[in-house]
């Protein structure tokens, strides 16, 4: 089953797409999508649908996941931290697509299976992963990795 994982921080959207199992992830690729902060809601929120879609009919997902970031502190960081997430579980709605959401707390050694850090698991676990990838797009692929 294919899991693609989505990671929003200020001005990126991160995704990675996962396959196997929680016990046995395997990474399959991962991307990112730079966009705007200050745009308008309107475009923003297009911005996004149109994304979303994009990427989801390129990758052809069994499921999709996302870490919801608990970092907005002011209203315009929660704007492009949270409302996309919005947008993607109506998309995935209107795709039939199931949707888990994730928080960092559930990235925890129990879940992964792993000692060290959440970071070091996505180095040591994961299989066929690049030899440098960003934490940014680790944060995607913990979400897919636990919704395997």
């Amino acid at each position: 089953m294919t899991i693609l994982g989505f990671n929003l921080q200020k001005g990126e959207l991160h995704f990675c797409m996962m396959d196997g199992t929680r016990d046995d992830p395997r990474y399959v690729m991962h991307d990112r999508h730079r966009f705007d902060v200050e745009q308008p809601r309107p475009e923003m929120a297009n911005f996004f649908k149109q994304t979303f879609n994009e990427v989801i009919e390129a990758r052809q997902p069994h499921r999709l996941a996302y870490r919801l970031s608990m970092d907005g502190k002011k209203a315009d960081q929660i704007a492009y931290l949270t409302f996309p997430f919005g947008i993607l579980t109506l998309v995935a709605h209107e795709r039939a697509l199931e949707v888990d959401q994730w928080t960092i707390h559930a990235f925890t050694k129990k879940g992964l299976g792993f000692q060290g850090d959440k970071f070091g698991a996505c180095d040591e676990r994961i299989a066929d992963r690049p030899a440098a990838w960003p934490n940014a797009a680790k944060l995607a692929a913990l979400a897919a990795w636990m919704s395997l």
